[in-house]
């Protein structure tokens, strides 16, 4: 199940997560100290996201089994200001359950990519969206989807001006290098490299003769240029976009909208759509505030609520996955 679990998307894909199997039957999802991006989400918020991305997943694999799952966050207490990373951030109680519904997502957890490519200029049909919107009950935390040529073109203009702001912090370009491996190694088990980004094969042979050829201050400007320019054509090349939003900003909120996005990704994976979240307007860096809201003016979301996660939707080939630990490297 833990396995199964894996498969979640999480920020550079890092993943965040460490389980424990403190008695039978039990699993305990903790954050895993050493995977945190303490200058690009230093407020921890896409990591809880990435828990509940986890969780999702791991509640499907537990029911195509035939269990039940008792899931309680935080079970240690609610986190105050200061988190504790050695308590769990949910309890997991399996049940044996043959009579369990099983889910239909189960058959695409390992199917569900994250796409860096352009997109195609294919539109998508109302069935489709649809269907994206039927993921999970809205009822508490709603999504939003647009596809309208006027409104992608306002928001995509607002996205890769936000990455551009995010690379411009020194710390957050720093810890990017961290998990963006620039050398391809063939054994990377976490973490992204330039075969990630999006690029053509054409592109992707220049950038490393180019990166090759230089060195220091003008590799890592060649770098966030290929970076902003990617998120440019990312943002440009979308044949909608969505949005997950919560009643506030609270922790249990971030998770149960991780999970909900998790739900959606899923459910792009078995309707043949692309995906790609792009969240970095979502962030509190100094400058970013003003493109936040902007965002927000412009979906009519209002200031006391949270966008959580915004990703992008279309059409385009099939991208490979990208690895995952050995699930023994995230027991402890």
């Amino acid at each position: 199940m833990v396995a199964r679990a894996l498969a979640a998307p999480s920020p550079l894909n890092i993943q965040p997560w460490m389980v424990r199997f403190p008695v039978p039957d039990r699993i305990e999802l903790c954050i895993d100290p050493g995977r945190i991006l303490p200058a690009l989400d230093p407020d921890f918020r896409r990591i809880f996201i990435a828990h509940g991305a986890f969780l999702e997943n791991l509640d499907i694999a537990a029911r195509d089994q035939g269990y039940r799952t008792d899931i309680t966050l935080f079970p240690s207490g609610w986190p105050g200001a200061r988190l504790d990373l050695s308590e769990p951030v949910a309890r997991i109680d399996l049940i044996r359950d043959t009579a369990v519904e099983k889910d239909p997502l189960a058959a695409v957890l390992f199917l569900r990519r994250t796409s860096r490519i352009p997109f195609s200029g294919r539109s998508i049909g109302q069935e489709t969206l649809a269907g994206l919107s039927d993921s999970y009950d809205q009822s508490a935390i709603p999504m939003g989807l647009l596809t309208d040529p006027g409104s992608r073109s306002a928001i995509a203009a607002l996205l890769y001006q936000a990455t551009a702001i995010e690379l411009s912090g020194e710390d957050r370009f720093r810890e990017l290098l961290l998990f963006l491996d620039t050398t391809c190694r063939s054994d990377r088990r976490a973490g992204c490299n330039l075969t990630d980004l999006g690029l053509s094969s054409l592109s992707l042979v220049w950038l490393r003769l180019r990166m090759a050829l230089v060195s220091g201050d003008r590799r890592e400007a060649l770098l966030k240029e290929t970076l902003i320019s990617c998120a440019r054509r990312q943002a440009s090349t979308a044949a909608g976009f969505g949005w997950i939003t919560t009643p506030g900003n609270l922790r249990v909120e971030q998770i149960r909208a991780g999970r909900a996005f998790e739900r959606v990704a899923l459910t792009a994976a078995s309707l043949g759509l692309s995906f790609q979240p792009m969240t970095q307007i979502l962030s509190d860096y100094p400058g970013m505030e003003d493109l936040r809201n902007n965002l927000y003016d412009f979906l009519g979301i209002p200031r006391n609520r949270t966008i959580q996660m915004f990703f992008r939707i279309g059409y385009a080939a099939p991208v490979p996955a990208t690895p995952r630990r050995p699930v023994g490297t995230v027991i402890r």
